[in-house]
């Protein structure tokens, strides 16, 4: 009744072409207990709330925006944290905002099912693919272009300096594959660094899996190899994925693994459970876990 209710209020806000052509609600909330490496369980809770709306012009040309009200400030310049908005048509897509450049676009993660805390993907071995993006003296605003010719994706993305040292940031991908195996090669760089990566993702039936490897090369601090693999398990509401990952720098290795299990109750609910295992590059070692019910709406 709430969501009806906050959907119908935002549509009278909005003008008869809007109205007509779409404006969704989406949120999702968790809660449950987690330890984040104290050893000590603590109650967890997060919500997340998205709109997204969009319309279409005379020509047949699609616009839109995306807001993502959980998203951390910090992580784009000014008030546009979780904010992108873009124009589609027979041209591709161009996205502006917060959003993947194209390396992180071409490639696949290895991390599957769920937890309320993320543990089994935030180990010390797990690498999301971020590459360059919002690097130090860059505000995260990503302009992106996409577009795909049958079963091949290309993608190029540029990210303006701001205030820092590295320069512009500008990145390309390539996606495509074959059957059930899809593949996956990104580059980008600034005055500083680039990086370079390839993935490949399948599945077979009830299980599916992907494996990472991509190379940063710095000018100042050395090149950092790092190597994922993933698979999940899935039958019937049940899904499991184990991970593992590995990332180099200089003879120095951070490696970690991590477990996630969740069970559809129906609904948009779902228990989870996560844990992750990280062994750093200090010898030091850490362990995290979460139990929870996630719930979408």
């Amino acid at each position: 009744m709430k969501r009806t209710l906050l959907a119908s209020t935002a549509l009278v806000a909005m003008s008869g072409a809007a109205y007509a052509q779409g404006v969704t609600l989406s949120g999702s909330a968790e809660m449950g207990i987690a330890d984040g490496g104290s050893g000590d369980a603590m109650f967890h809770q997060d919500v997340d709330v998205s709109f997204k709306m969009e319309a279409m012009t005379d020509a047949g040309l699609t616009f839109g925006t995306a807001v993502d009200l959980d998203e951390d400030a910090g992580a784009v310049g000014g008030d546009d944290a979780g904010v992108a908005a873009y124009v589609k048509g027979p041209f591709g897509n161009v996205t502006l905002g917060d959003t993947d450049g194209a390396f992180d676009w071409a490639m696949s993660e290895v991390g599957g099912a769920g937890a309320i805390a993320d543990d089994h993907t935030g180990h010390a071995g797990f690498n999301g693919n971020s590459g360059l993006d919002g690097n130090d003296g860059n505000d995260g605003q990503i302009l992106r272009y996409d577009n795909s010719f049958g079963g091949l994706g290309v993608a190029l993305s540029f990210e303006q300096e701001d205030g820092g040292s590295n320069g512009d940031i500008i990145g390309a991908g390539v996606t495509g594959g074959f059957g059930d195996v899809s593949l996956g090669v990104g580059f980008q760089t600034h005055d500083n660094a680039n990086i370079a990566g390839a993935s490949v993702s399948a599945s077979f039936g009830d299980i599916s899996g992907g494996l990472n490897f991509s190379r940063l090369s710095h000018d100042t601090d050395g090149d950092t190899t790092h190597i994922g693999v993933g698979a999940t398990y899935t039958m019937g509401g049940t899904s499991v994925n184990v991970n593992f990952g590995r990332s180099e720098t200089g003879g120095m290795d951070d490696t970690g693994f991590g477990v996630a299990a969740q069970h559809d109750l129906g609904g948009g609910a779902k228990i989870q459970f996560g844990y992750g295992n990280s062994q750093n590059a200090d010898d030091t070692e850490e362990d995290t876990w979460s139990l929870g019910l996630a719930m979408g709406f």
